[in-house]
């Protein structure tokens, strides 16, 4: 044994003795040593796999653009989590999926060594929101945890690795045409309520985008209530047809507003380019981009339910019709939510009652001139077609007590918007 320590110790080129050329002041290049005695002389220090610096606020910034595509309730942990990936020495993406619908943002970065790493969504964004402004310092280790300094604050957030993370759809090859961000928005906001939020109907649970190279059009309906919006566009390579599901098209709305916000200080309007390729629709502006996986089925033959013409046509103030539906579904049944609305020139009374709550009436002056009708609905059906209205006025075309009333703005605005409601027996 003392023979095989003294060769050893003769080998060793830590050996005093040692004749070896080899600098061993620095040892932070070394990983192991080997000799015929001991296959593991060295254990090497923790192999940082990526290895970033970002601004706190760049990082926060690409995190909020695509928290919307996570899924929160997945029985898949990865797809709850955000992948982060280098993408050459100054950018990382920041990317987030539920399998439908995906999206990714790229943010400036100091690249010190590349690679990827899948971060819990939810604690990463907690943590990145709290961060102190400046700089944040982002290492991953080979168990795929990620350090995370800032100033003299400090995480280790386990990780996983990012070749798990699933592949989003490419747009390669596909045209994209441009449409104005506070356009796409306004259309999405006057008709989004109207979806179903029933996904055993998808063909309802959804939002039909259709470009046809003069205008954009957007239509929703959940069998109970329709919306439809209209505006003229410019690009004429706007040509397509696509069914939306719902959770993308709320989140199309808030991309939209984001966009707009931050060209709100100067630069000129934001723009969002628009493209299908297969099963997908892309939406793109500035560094982030969403995909989509639309719909297969068909959406309802839309303006075959859209009335033509109407006999009677009231209009009155909006802002007072809101108020009084409000004050009077106070009292009315808590299932359906059905107001009574009765006509007469110049007048319209809307009453509310229920067993439980009671009743309730409130009289409105309206520039009404037909015979007297009286009719029921939602309430809350016509607070939300009213609502995002910037109208002082609304004119609602009604016919009989049994069919369906279109709501319009008063006058009509650049956008074209028609709302059709069913009536409530009452």
């Amino acid at each position: 044994m003392d023979g095989l320590r003294a060769q050893f110790a003769q080998m060793s080129p830590f050996s005093p003795t040692s004749t070896s050329t080899k600098k061993t002041t620095d040892l932070s290049d070394l990983r192991f040593l080997r000799s015929p005695h001991s296959q593991l002389l060295l254990i090497p220090p923790p192999f940082e796999h990526m290895d970033i610096v970002l601004q706190t606020r760049h990082l926060a910034r690409g995190l909020e653009r695509i928290q919307g595509a996570v899924d929160r309730k997945s029985s898949m942990p990865i797809l709850s989590s955000v992948l982060l990936s280098t993408d050459g020495p100054h950018s990382v993406r920041v990317v987030a999926t539920d399998l439908y619908m995906g999206a990714v943002s790229s943010v400036a970065a100091q690249v010190k060594q590349g690679g990827s790493v899948a971060l819990p969504a939810r604690t990463f964004q907690d943590i990145v929101r709290k961060l102190p402004e400046g700089e944040v310092h982002l290492a991953v280790d080979e168990r795929r945890a990620a350090e995370i300094r800032a100033g003299r604050t400090r995480y280790r957030v386990p990780g996983a690795s990012g070749d798990d993370f699933p592949p989003l759809p490419s747009p390669a090859g596909a045209s994209f045409a441009e449409v104005d961000a506070t356009t796409l928005l306004s259309l999405l906001s006057l008709t989004s309520y109207a979806m179903s939020s029933d996904d055993t109907r998808p063909h309802l649970a959804g939002a039909l985008l259709k470009g046809d190279g003069k205008k954009l059009h957007v239509v929703a309906t959940d069998g109970h209530r329709l919306s439809k919006a209209e505006a003229r566009v410019s690009d004429a390579m706007l040509g397509f047809e696509m069914l939306v599901p719902r959770k993308a098209v709320h989140e199309l709305e808030r991309f939209a507003h984001h966009m707009r916000q931050e060209r709100s200080g100067g630069g000129g309007a934001a723009r969002i380019a628009v493209a299908t390729a297969g099963p997908h629709a892309f939406f793109r502006s500035g560094d982030t981009m969403i995909s989509v996986k639309l719909g297969d089925d068909k959406f309802p033959p839309y303006d075959r339910v859209i009335p033509k013409s109407q006999e009677r046509v009231l209009i009155v103030g909006r802002q007072a019709l809101c108020d009084a539906l409000t004050r009077m579904s106070l009292v009315s049944s808590e299932r359906g939510g059905a107001v009574r609305m009765t006509l007469s020139p110049g007048t319209l009374r809307v009453v509310g009652e229920s067993p439980e709550a009671g009743e309730g009436s409130e009289e409105l002056d309206v520039d009404y001139a037909g015979t007297p009708l009286t009719i029921g609905f939602n309430a809350r059906y016509l607070l939300e077609a009213m609502g995002p209205l910037d109208s002082d006025r609304v004119r609602i075309e009604l016919a009989g007590e049994l069919d369906p009333a279109v709501v319009r703005p008063e006058p009509p605005g650049e956008i074209d918007f028609v709302g059709v409601i069913m009536p409530m027996r009452t």
